[in-house]
């Protein structure tokens, strides 16, 4: 019997942006087209709950899933999963493989979806030796280990993913000594009336908070001990330095205490340093494909329909096959698992308007806009903005019931629809 032909829908990458793409198609794509999830790896993993994992044992066990089409599609489907397996070039109408599938490394596609998200230091996302399940969750349990083993702990940068983390290992660990260098005159980016703007993003990192919001979690650290040292940046070496001092690795470290300096001449002792800067969107594909196509700060750029926008008639992206969501791109608003979602769902909406030959449907990340800090599992400061209503701030109670508590773990779980429950 012959095996049954399908138009390729192709999506690279199956992390939040992706995989919430595959699970808004499932229902509405019609029977002649597959969904083809790719992905490098050979599990999901849930970055919300990555800093949680990285202190608390046992976490590395929930944030794992294999990625599988068993996990992921229901059985019988004409959907798969290629993982682990590399796109390494984009083509106009195909993308070619690091391995074969179905007896070829070029695979053809009627569209392709780019939702490559951002690399970020370790242990918020794996490094890309980390392949197997398992060599993540043992750097996981590693990262554990040490800091358990820390005494004087400091933290480069003091975004959401800082602040977290000093959150985390505060609730664990009473005792140490945590100091957090940030180069703002307060926690996250307070920005001068904390809206969002819908303009393109210079960078991934923070996105500009409420000053009450900042404010909260100035007080909220100081209160549980946590050394702030605002307005300034650590040194980070680039030559060989003397006996003692910080030589610019990351983690524990194997020199012992080690004098840490800042730019204004601060010195501050550590045996641990946590680094939170420096996330930078994977868009080395569409770079290689059409350099063009890649703003300054990295980020992909799409239209209003979350097209790649290629910048000639010979760009290997021309003739509108490619789209772009999630952390990759330059698409308005700001960079997190909700706003992924709702890009998963207009290219979901869009695909199936072109398999129609119906219009497609411009993408808004709307005036809605919330974020939600814990600093472990009690305590948190949040805001939100509603049309209309201004910017509401958020306490240590709706914090914990919102996030803080769960880390939105069952949701995460909740996405992987296939017959192999996880």
């Amino acid at each position: 019997m012959a095996r049954e032909t399908y138009e390729n829908i192709v999506i690279i990458g199956a992390s939040v942006a992706g995989h919430a793409l595959a699970n808004e198609l499932i229902p509405i794509i019609p029977r002649t087209h597959r969904i083809l999830l790719i992905d490098a790896l050979d599990y999901s993993f849930y970055p919300i709950a990555a800093l949680r994992a990285s202190v608390v044992p046992g976490w590395e066990d929930k944030i794992v899933v294999p990625l599988k089409t068993s996990t992921v599609f229901t059985e019988f489907s004409q959907h798969q999963v290629i993982a682990p397996n590399k796109v390494v070039e984009l083509r106009k109408n195909s993308i070619i493989l690091e391995k074969p599938f179905e007896g070829s490394t070029e695979l053809p596609f009627f569209k392709a979806v780019v939702a490559t998200g951002s690399t970020q230091p370790s242990p918020m996302r794996p490094s890309a030796d980390w392949t197997g399940i398992n060599d993540y969750k043992k750097a996981l349990i590693n990262s554990q280990e040490e800091t358990k083993k820390a005494k004087k702990i400091v933290i480069v940068g003091g975004g959401t993913v800082g602040v977290e983390w000093a959150g985390e290992v505060r609730a664990a660990y009473p005792d140490k000594e945590i100091t957090i260098v940030h180069n703002r005159s307060s926690l996250l980016a307070p920005d001068s009336n904390g809206k969002s703007t819908n303009t393109t993003p210079e960078s991934w990192s923070s996105p500009p908070t409420a000053p009450k919001l900042s404010k909260s979690l100035v007080s909220l650290a100081e209160q549980n001990k946590v050394k702030l040292i605002l307005n300034d940046k650590v040194i980070i070496p680039k030559h060989q330095v003397s006996q003692g001092e910080w030589d610019g690795s990351f983690g524990r470290q194997k020199r012992g205490l080690v004098r840490v300096k800042t730019e204004k001449g601060k010195t501050i002792e550590a045996d641990y340093v946590f680094l939170s800067i420096g996330n930078k969107p994977n868009s080395t594909l569409v770079r290689k494909a059409d350099s063009n196509a890649v703003e300054g700060s990295g980020l992909i750029r799409v239209d209003d329909n979350l097209k790649v926008a290629a910048t000639s008639d010979s760009s290997p992206l021309s003739g509108n096959n490619y789209y772009a969501i999630g952390d990759c791109t330059a698409a308005p608003g700001f960079k997190t698992a909700y706003l992924g979602g709702v890009q998963g769902k207009v290219v979901a909406t869009n695909l199936v308007n072109e398999i129609k030959g119906k219009a497609l449907t411009k993408y808004s990340p709307g005036t809605f806009t919330g974020l939600v800090v814990p600093f472990g599992p009690e305590l948190g400061a949040g805001s939100i903005t509603l049309p209309y209503l201004g910017t509401w701030a958020v306490g240590n109670g709706m914090v914990k019931s919102l996030k803080g508590k769960g880390l939105f773990i069952d949701m995460f779980l909740k996405s992987f629809k296939g017959s192999e429950k996880v």
